[in-house]
């Protein structure tokens, strides 16, 4: 009765819900959660029908679009171009992060670059080993998952319930609804001791950004924009940063480090003529409460030590400031009627984290092969792909069985379809707005503010808590990296197989010397692609920054969700008999769902 909703849900608790999910919600609160919320909605439409194409022929979807005009060798070059998406292996090499800094006791610094590295390959090369024994590959990872999602989600169940505050959990519970909202953050804004300082010279903006360490001023990043509306330059090194602006930097680390205090927040905004200027404390629930505020303008400088002693006209703005936690939400229909752009935001982050809410990429074609190995529907008459040891006597078609229009089959394709709708609803997109609400709650409450530095999010969270509990440091900074290992060393074995899985269905369909091959056979051409993505991962790993190959292959991904959703849909309405054509509802949503994700890669490439 469980299947794919399973496999899926523990693949989708990965790279997006602890990487981006909390790197989002650290810089910008809750207020973007929404996006999680349409992706998911629009992937439960998605998923419904790439299913029940497979529960009505045993195929997976894109075999069956390798049947649809105009033909099996364009949609093969099309798919192998969207798929370029998914093959970057930065889940073992986001999961080396953790298990580096649970050996070492420390977040990796420079030093330990190579330590890291070695883990990721490690951990890359390991995440083959489940791939091969256990019957069917589809068994295995259902094993897998349903331990890690066991796991995970009861550490982070422990965690939200006892070690999150009521504010912060209602933060993110609102934000899931919050639909159409985006955040604008102040030019200077220090939260505990994370800071984002920013300082003006004319028209040019430098923005620092870091956080004070209990031995040293961490800086994470140095922005430059010589003028509004400019490109932004941006320096990780001290060293690159040129002579001429070496001053500005100085000036503003030295800021930084006086402005950081614990349990207090600041806030500074320049509005025009006016200098908006706000302190206060971080109580025990982490609700704000202010105790000064500054409004300077050419005329006079007005000081308060009491909110309700502010001017109503200008009391407003800081009740925003405060209830959002230092971000002000607005209406991105409305920013955008008054600016005409899109309000200055990490667009490609914030694609990548709706683009892996839910699964996201190509994964989504998975839940037909998935229903097809499970044997749902007519999936058990076709078979499966066998593990290299112990799937010996399982076999998988060349090609699917289809079923005669009768009146009992008729009710039983009634039967499938409500159970498919079950898996989704009750398993799937249940335990995916799960695992992004409570890595985003952790995110919110122990590392607000905090600037996300190449791939130690897991690393960071589990310093942010330790920091927090000292009494319990050692033990919840050990918990929380494994957990963070636990969440990303799977999905890199769930993506070998998916890239493994669709290219074997592709050539188990389409190469004339593949289908001379017996059943059992199919395991020769899933193994040999398995191998020459594991020789690629090997040399992507020792090339790229895994965020970096992170982001951009969840940026990709969009484009592959969009583009494989409105197929699904050309699919059914091309193949499916009459009776069994699905509902105007389902075909308005994967319509919607196609065109969300494609719209969201197109703002990414509009911003850069």
């Amino acid at each position: 009765m469980v299947g794919p909703g399973l496999v899926l849900a523990g693949t989708s608790i990965a790279t997006g819900e602890w990487l981006f999910g909390p790197a989002v919600t650290a810089q910008y609160g809750g207020t973007l959660l929404w996006l999680a919320s349409v992706s998911i909605l629009l992937q439960v439409f998605c998923n419904l029908m790439m299913m029940r194409y497979a529960i009505y022929c045993g195929e997976g979807i894109i075999v069956g679009g390798l049947r649809t005009r105009p033909g099996p060798r364009a949609w093969v070059l099309c798919y192998a171009i969207l798929d370029l998406a998914a093959i970057w292996p930065f889940n073992a090499s986001n999961a080396a992060v953790p298990l580096a800094a649970a050996w070492l006791g420390h977040l990796p610094g420079p030093a330990d670059t190579g330590f890291v590295k070695g883990l990721g390959y490690a951990i890359f090369v390991l995440a083959f080993v489940p791939l091969i024994f256990g019957g069917t590959v589809y068994r295995m990872l259902e094993k897998i998952m349903t331990i890690k999602l066991g796991l995970v989600l009861a550490y982070f169940t422990f965690v939200g319930l006892f070690m999150v505050s009521g504010p912060v959990a209602w933060e993110v519970f609102v934000g899931f609804f919050r639909f159409g909202s985006v955040p604008l953050r102040p030019d200077t804004l220090v939260v505990d001791q994370h800071f984002t300082v920013a300082r003006r010279d004319g028209e040019a903006l430098f923005v620092l950004k870091g956080a004070v360490q209990p031995t040293h001023l961490w800086v994470s990043e140095f922005r430059v924009q010589p003028r509004p509306l400019e490109r932004v330059t941006v320096y990780k090194k001290p060293e690159q940063i040129p002579p001429s602006w070496r001053s500005h930097y100085d000036a503003l680390t030295a800021r930084s480090a006086s402005l950081v205090v614990s349990n207090r927040f600041f806030i500074e905004s320049q509005d025009g003529p006016m200098l908006w200027t706000l302190s206060g404390e971080i109580q025990s629930d982490r609700a704000w409460k202010a105790d000064q505020v500054t409004l300077t303008n050419p005329d006079a400088t007005r000081t308060y030590h009491a909110l309700d002693a502010v001017p109503a006209s200008e009391r407003a703005r800081i009740e925003e400031w405060i209830e959002g936690r230092g971000l002000r939400r607005v209406g991105l229909l409305g920013y955008l009627g008054e600016h005409g752009r899109l309000p200055p935001l990490d667009w490609a982050m914030i694609a990548a984290f709706a683009a892996i809410a839910g699964a996201g990429g190509l994964s989504n074609t998975l839940f037909s092969n998935y229903a097809r190995d499970k044997g749902w529907g007519m999936g058990a008459h076709v078979g499966a792909i066998p593990s290299a040891v112990g799937g010996r006597t399982i076999t998988l078609s060349h090609v699917g069985k289809v079923f005669p229009l009768t009146s009992e089959n008729l009710a039983r394709w009634k039967d499938w379809m409500r159970h498919i709708t079950r898996d989704q609803v009750v398993i799937w997109m249940l335990c995916s707005f799960l695992g992004v609400a409570l890595p985003c709650m952790m995110s919110l409450e122990f590392m607000r503010n905090t600037t996300v530095e190449g791939h130690r999010v897991a690393a960071m969270m589990a310093e942010g808590m330790a920091l927090r509990h000292p009494g319990y440091s050692q033990l919840l900074w050990s918990l929380t990296l494994l957990c963070g290992f636990a969440v990303l060393a799977p999905g890199q074995v769930s993506v070998g197989d998916q890239i493994a899985r669709r290219w074997t269905d592709i050539i188990w369909t389409v190469s004339k010397r593949a289908r001379n091959l017996q059943g059992g056979q199919v395991r020769r051409v899933y193994y040999g692609i398995l191998a020459i993505y594991g020789v690629w991962g090997l040399i992507a790993l020792s090339l790229f920054n895994p965020l970096q190959i992170a982001k951009i292959g969840a940026v990709l991904g969009n484009l592959s969700l969009g583009v494989s959703a409105l197929h699904s849909l050309y699919i059914n309405r091309s193949l499916l008999p009459g009776p069994l054509q699905p509902s105007k509802w389902l075909q308005l949503g994967v319509l919607l769902c196609g065109c969300f994700f494609i719209g969201i890669t197109v703002v990414v490439v509009v911003t850069l």
